[in-house]
């Protein structure tokens, strides 16, 4: 049976490490390595859109995703989601020069046979919870609202989202 060494044990529990990845000044508890990694901006990634081999940090990835669409937090973005398409947004910030600091928030529609589902996500690290609101004004003239959180993906697929998502029945 092995003894355990408290005193190292101890010593592990204080110690600070500087952050493993290239351009990250942060210095952190050893013991939370692995959590500011995960969440650290510097990590490199593969670019979450499943066509593209590009491998990146989070903030190369801000200016990697083309977009024609930006918003500004708390203010309404207006799209058309087609069904197999994909919104990319690109959240427009002012503080340290805008380059790179902002969310990254993909729109997604699948086609069902019932009818269509809506899906927004946030890509990249981060702590910070973001919630999205849909509002829908079809042909028909009734508004269809939804409100959700935005889930925190580190890669976008082709599938169906297990999490929140707006669904628009189809009245054919």
């Amino acid at each position: 049976m092995a003894s355990r060494n408290r005193a190292l044990e101890r010593i592990l529990e204080l110690l600070t490490v500087p952050c493993p990845n290239d351009g990250c000044s942060e210095t952190v508890l050893y013991s939370e390595t692995s959590t500011h990694v995960k969440h650290c901006a510097y990590t490199h990634r593969p670019c979450p859109f499943s066509s593209c081999d590009f491998i990146c940090s989070f903030k190369d990835l801000y200016e990697h995703c083309e977009s024609s669409d930006t918003f500004e937090c708390g203010t309404q973005v207006f799209i058309r989601p087609l069904s197999g398409k994909r919104i990319i947004l690109k959240e427009e910030t002012t503080e340290g020069g805008g380059g790179g600091e902002g969310e990254i928030v993909v729109v997604e529609c699948f086609q069902m046979p019932q009818g269509r589902i809506i899906y927004a996500s946030c890509i990249g690290p981060g702590t910070d919870v973001f919630s999205c609101k849909f509002e829908l004004y079809p042909a028909s003239g009734r508004r269809l609202s939804s409100e959700s959180k935005l889930e925190r993906v580190g890669e976008v697929s082709d599938e169906l989202p297990g999490g929140s998502v707006m669904f628009v029945p189809s009245f054919s």
